[in-house]
């Protein structure tokens, strides 16, 4: 299965919600996908919050967006979660 990769500096990073945003037409809303820093080299996955998660919403964000957050067990990042949204 191909996990996608998209560089940070495509991602817009808001320091006081410590959230990552990105628009959908990078490669759409996959499962999951990995964050490099351009700066460091270093990688994070991002998976897509699933139920029980405070940001998980029931009706999938009526399809505009989708929120991930980095995979439990990866290391420590500046970032609690992510969004993938729709740009028009």
């Amino acid at each position: 299965m191909f996990t996608p990769k998209v560089f940070l500096k495509f991602c817009e990073y808001n320091k006081e919600k410590r959230r990552l945003a990105l628009a959908s037409e990078f490669f759409g809303m996959p499962n999951e996908f990995f964050v490099q820093s351009h700066h460091t080299g270093r990688v994070i996955r991002f998976v897509a919050v699933q139920p029980g998660d405070p940001l998980y919403d029931e009706d999938g964000w009526d399809g505009e967006q989708r929120v991930y957050r980095p995979a439990l067990g990866e290391a420590k990042s500046n970032v609690d979660y992510m969004v993938i949204y729709h740009q028009y």
